[in-house]
């Protein structure tokens, strides 16, 4: 994430102390493409990523009167509240759009193109291929629970019936081999 644009000279620090509702627009356009990049990377869904992309910034907007320059950059700050953006709606299981409600934002419906440019911002293909490679490194048994549970998004009594076994023992293969990918793709 870029500190200072060509166009304009001042540090994020400035833009966001300022107080004009522009700065922060300004703000907004120099980290908006990074932040997309990191929503997209983690959730693998544009349209998700979209949203919690905008409730960060809605949130940092609310908060950008609390913002201290502290000499750590001002997109440290932003990733801070992505992140617990991020977090909360994992375990809420939804977005939270309260920022956005606040300011009367709407719901911006993606188009095809915007699906484009924000999954060319993730490069999901080197990582596609690390997966594919993992994959292939798993045992039989434990590629077709992955994937059945993963990839098909099967519930576990389903993925259970499909590879003939208790569904006690379908979750143990199916967190064996997410161990398994994980370590191996941690290593990459």
């Amino acid at each position: 994430m870029d500190e200072r644009s060509a166009g304009d000279g001042r540090s994020d620090a400035e833009l966001l102390s300022s107080g004009d509702p522009e700065d922060f627009g300004r703000f907004y356009d120099r980290h908006a493409r990074a932040l997309l990049a990191f929503f997209s990377r983690r959730t693998a869904s544009a349209d998700l990523a979209a949203d919690l992309a905008a409730e960060t910034f809605a949130q940092a907007f609310w908060s950008r009167g609390r913002y201290r320059d502290t000499g750590a950059p001002a997109s440290a700050w932003l990733l801070g509240i992505a992140r617990h953006t991020l977090n909360r709606s994992l375990r809420r299981r939804r977005v939270d759009d309260r920022a956005r409600r606040r300011l009367g934002m709407e719901r911006v419906a993606l188009d095809e193109a915007s699906y484009e440019r924000i999954e060319e911002l993730a490069d999901f293909g080197p990582m596609r291929d690390a997966i594919r490679e993992a994959m292939a490194s798993l045992s039989p048994k434990l590629a077709r629970a992955v994937t059945l549970r993963v990839g098909h998004e099967l519930p576990y009594p389903e993925v259970a019936q499909r590879l003939r076994i208790s569904e006690a023992a379908a979750r143990v293969r199916v967190a064996r081999g997410l161990a398994r990918l994980s370590d191996l793709l941690e290593v990459q």
